[in-house]
This record gives C-alpha cells, structure tokens and sequence, in this order.
C-alpha cells in the first residue's frame, strides 16, 4: 500500500504482509525498507506468531484540524494529513495489533496500537528504521540530561545511543526522526545507531503496559531545511489539551543564578532585578536554587514584585515534588503565596516512572495555576500542547556551560535544526560576559530570536545588560510566543537565520560559525500575503568590530535583501516594523 500525503509530495510505502515500511519523498527514498515491530509486539504482549494473523486494511481518511496554543512557533496550527490503519488479528490472541499510518504536509508519523487482554510487561517496540548507506547524520550523543554536542558524521560511521531528534541529509533531502506523545503510559527512547540503521529504544528497565496500548508515534519530519525549522508535526501529533490556557503567559524572565550563583537568597539582590525587569516591561523574575533558606520572606518578594507588575518563578528540585503529598502541600503553598510558576529540575531520567512523574506534576500545577519549566529534562515530545502551562524544557546543552566548560558557535547554529524543532529550549540565551565565550556579542543578541521558549530566560546580569543600550532596546521589544515561524536561511552547524512575527512586527536573528561573511537575509517573508512593495524599517543591531554593538536602520521591501556584514562566530538581530 502507498500512502501519499497532501501536495503529493510525500509517500509511506508499507507491505502488510511483511510489515515492510519505507518513505520517499520527491523521488528520493529516504526511509529504505524497514520492517516494523509488529512481529515483537504479537510476541511479548500476545504470545502468538503473527505470521498467522489475520491481516486487514482500512480505509485511507483525511485528518484536519485546526487548534490554537498561547506559545510556540506559531499561536494558531493546521495539521492536514491523509491516515490509514492496518490491523493484525491473530485466532489465538486476545486481541490485536494495529499500525496507524499517518502522512502530514510535513512528514510520516506512524504507531503501534495493541488492544485486548495481553501481557502487562513490556520492554519497548524497539522499532528500527534503515536509511541509505550514504545518508550524513547530525545525532547528539546520549547522556541523562540531554546535555551534549550533535555530531556531524557519515551514518557508517554512527554507532551508540542518542538523544532525538536525529537529523539526516539524504541526498538533496533532509529527515528529521524523532517521537511525539510520550508520557506515563510508555517511556522516552533513545535512537540507538548501527550500519545506517536507528532504532528507538526505551531505557533498560521494563515498562508497565496498560491496554489498550498506545505506544508514542514515531516521526520523520521530510523536506527542505525550512520545512525541518518550521515544523510543528510533534505537537500536532500529542494530542488535545487537556486544561485551561487563559491563564498562561509567556514571557521573558530575569535571571540572577548565571551570573551570581550565590544571589537567590540575597532578596536585596533580587529586588534589584524585579526594579530592572519591571523597568524594561519582562513579564518575569525566576528565584533560583537556594531561595528555601529564606523561605518566609518569599511572600514579601513576591508581593513587592506584584506590585511592580512582575511575577516570580520559584525553583525547585524533582525530589520537593515527587510524592502526591509533596505537591499538594508545596504547591498550595507557592500559589497561595502567589507565585506565578516553578521552575523544576535535575529529573535526569526517560523511564516509565519519571514519565509518569512529568504528568502528575503538570496536572497537579495546573490546578494551582502554576506554570512549569522542566530543567535537568528530557527533550520535549508534543506534551506542552496537552498541558499549555508547561512552558519550556531544558534538555539542551544551553549557556550554562559557560560555568566550567564552553559553548561553540557550531553548537549553537545546529540547534535550530534539531533540538529546538521538536520544542521549547530553555538555552537561558544572551550571555555577553562570558569568559569562555567564542561568539559576537551580535550573536549572543540574535539567540533571543533564533532560539524558540516562552519563558526567555535571559541569562546574564542586569549590569550587563544595561551597559549595553543597543541590545537592552532590542530586549525590550521581542516577544517570547509567536504568530508565525519562517526559516530564512543557514545550514546545520554554519549559520541559522530565522524570522519570527508577533503581530504585524516581524524579528529576526542570524548566528553563524566561522569566518566573517555577509549574511544575505532574503526579506520574502515580510510581504506575507500583501504587496511585496510595502516598505519595512529595519532595525539591525549588529556587532561594531570592538566587541560592541551598533544600531543601524535600513528601509526594506519583501522583494529586497538585506546584506549584512558578519565577523568570526557573529551575529545580528533586527525588528522590521511598518
């Protein structure tokens, strides 16, 4: 059977007798055949052989569906796709084994449904997709924290465990694999590398399985580069929310631990960044590690920030949490103190149990009205559409690691391509006064742009930011949830400019790696649905050549470029306004 997508452009290819699945894409195949893990599931959950299951193919249907989130790429979402199921009914089982086939504009989801009276112990579907010898990978080795470097590397030469998502050239092609709704019915997986071959593999401990069973959808995001930055296929695969969103806000965040760990018990100290946020109109202040050593001030700081027109962000370690008791008294007391949300860390696990932590913990916050950052996480799967107040997830090599390592510019110009597809980055950006620092202050800017979260937790201190007028302007101005979402130009690892439109002001942020050049900014993406003649004023902040920034404005249409000159490791960011 093929299953071909809208525009056409896209085909699942699956043989239900073998279980054979493939994906190809404008004539490139980039998915070779792969057998799906039917055959384990019949095995571990049914016992029986499911070569003698009784095999039956449903009708194609047409999924559409529009929905809306408060944040992300993109506030209003369309998710079209064409979806068919095949089900695998054995005489001797309790029940069946379906495949769900999906085909979006944007790439192939697939999962595995198994119904019926089965075994209760399960250790994951391990299914294992081929792609062709040739094929060049960009895949972050796997660690806890999900706190490493991709790697660039000819798919031959892969071998080991690693975190989604994957990224894959393929010819003129690109494939982006990676999984959407995982959460305490199942467990995350790791893309375990062969001889050009990954498989999604769940953490060695056996998962509890609940039937029906529903395993995460596997995905690959197919297209061009844009398609691959744009996309929102995970989060339209996760399902509907499931609270209330009128309450949630994103916002940028003031933040004293990266710059002065020892600050979140100086309440003097974070008072003066509550005056600087509500001076600069950033909606939040996070309170981090070490603030329970002053506990019964807490509701005088909030109180003083409230009055300011800030809200705080307390942090706090998984373990305050990990128990019903625990949540119910913690974050009765947090709301009731007023705190608009928490910031939870150090989970350093995928299992099925911290899973399920994940989902209490949002549900529970939720009746407190209480944002979440989930910090020492996993990388997202779609779930913060499901709970719209779970804002943002670490999960990422991010600014931190200024502290005792360094960051690369390379790292940073991959990211758009990989990690922050999938969902919120909580990379804690714009760090000018790093001492390990490779980048520009341009481009340290641009990261309030490039990447995706809408808490922005802008890392450095307030004294830095305001000896620097140019990017405190700018800071002023950009927003931290969007209506839309172009990718504008780069390549993994060398450059990622990408544009970003809060209502009729667009921002845009360009970081590269290597040598100086000039960054070409194709303006296309200003005329929208207008006439293409209508003048935009740019307003480009850019490095000066000194380790400075300068301010420049330009007059743009979206039938012009922009050519901006860019030193070593820089960057710039602009806000084109009418």
């Amino acid at each position: 059977m093929r299953l071909t997508g809208p525009h056409d452009a896209t085909t699942a290819v699956f043989d239900p007798e073998t279980a054979a699945f493939s994906i190809e894409r404008d004539g490139t195949e980039l998915v070779t055949p792969s057998e799906l893990a039917v055959e384990k599931l019949s095995r571990e959950l049914h016992g029986v052989d499911w070569t003698g299951a009784d095999v039956s193919v449903g009708d194609a249907r047409t999924v559409e569906e529009t929905y809306e989130m408060p944040k992300g790429k993109a506030r209003e979402r369309s998710h079209r796709a064409v979806e068919q199921t095949v089900t695998y009914d054995h005489p001797d089982a309790m029940g069946a084994v379906e495949v769900d086939l999906r085909v979006a504009e944007e790439g192939v989801a697939f999962r595995y449904r198994v119904t019926g009276d089965a075994m209760q112990r399960h250790t994951g579907d391990e299914t294992t997709l081929s792609v062709p010898r040739d094929t060049v990978s960009w895949l972050i080795p796997f660690d806890e924290a999900h706190e490493a470097s991709a790697r660039q590397q000819p798919i031959v030469e892969t071998g080991g465990e690693y975190c989604p998502p994957g990224l894959f050239r393929v010819d003129d092609e690109w494939l982006l694999l990676t999984e959407a709704g995982a959460d305490g019915d199942y467990a995350t997986s790791r893309l375990v590398a062969g001889e050009s071959e990954l498989t999604f593999h769940t953490p060695e401990t056996q998962l509890n399985a609940h039937f029906p069973l529903e395993t995460p959808w596997r995905v690959a995001v197919v297209g061009d580069l844009s398609t691959v930055v744009e996309s929102t296929l995970v989060t339209d695969l996760a399902g509907e929310a499931e609270v209330d969103d009128d309450w949630v806000e994103p916002g940028r965040v003031a933040w004293s631990w990266w710059s002065e760990s020892e600050s979140p018990d100086d309440f003097d100290r974070q008072r003066e960044y509550v005056d600087y946020a509500a001076e600069r109109g950033w909606e939040y202040v996070l309170v981090d590690a070490g603030w329970p050593r002053r506990r019964d001030e807490v509701p005088d700081l909030i109180e003083y920030a409230n009055e300011r027109g800030v809200d705080i962000v307390l942090w706090s370690h998984w373990t305050d949490l990990n128990t019903e008791t625990k949540r119910d008294e913690r974050l009765s007391t947090w709301a009731d103190w007023g705190a608009a949300g928490i910031k939870v860390d150090f989970m350093d696990n995928d299992d099925q149990g911290r899973m399920q932590f994940y989902d209490r913990l949002a549900k529970a916050a939720a009746e407190h009205e209480l944002l979440v950052n989930f910090h020492g996480s996993v990388v997202p799967t779609g779930l913060q559409r499901r709970y719209p107040h779970v804002m943002t997830y670490e999960g990422v090599m991010g600014a931190e690691y200024y502290k005792w390592s360094t960051v690369t510019p390379e790292h940073n110009c991959t990211l758009p391509f990989t990690r922050n597809v999938v969902g919120p980055m909580d990379y804690t950006p714009v760090t000018f006064s790093a001492d390990a620092a490779q980048t520009t202050p341009g481009h340290e800017l641009a990261l309030s742009v490039v990447f995706e979260s809408p808490l922005q937790h802008f890392a450095d201190s307030i004294e830095e930011y305001a000896a620097r007028p140019e990017a405190e302007g700018f800071l002023e101005g950009v927003q931290t949830a969007w209506d839309e979402t172009r990718f504008v130009g780069g390549h993994p690892g060398v450059e990622a400019t990408v544009a970003r439109r809060d209502g009729d002001e667009w921002f845009l942020g360009s970081i590269t790696a290597g040598p100086q050049r000039i960054v070409t900014v194709d303006c296309s993406f200003l005329a929208g649905d207008a006439d293409s003649g209508d003048e935009w004023t740019a307003h480009v902040v850019r490095d000066d050549g000194a380790d400075g920034l300068e301010s420049e404005t330009w007059t743009v249409t979206g039938a012009e470029a922009l050519d901006v000159v860019v030193p070593e490791n820089g960057g710039f960011a602009a806000r084109f306004t009418r």
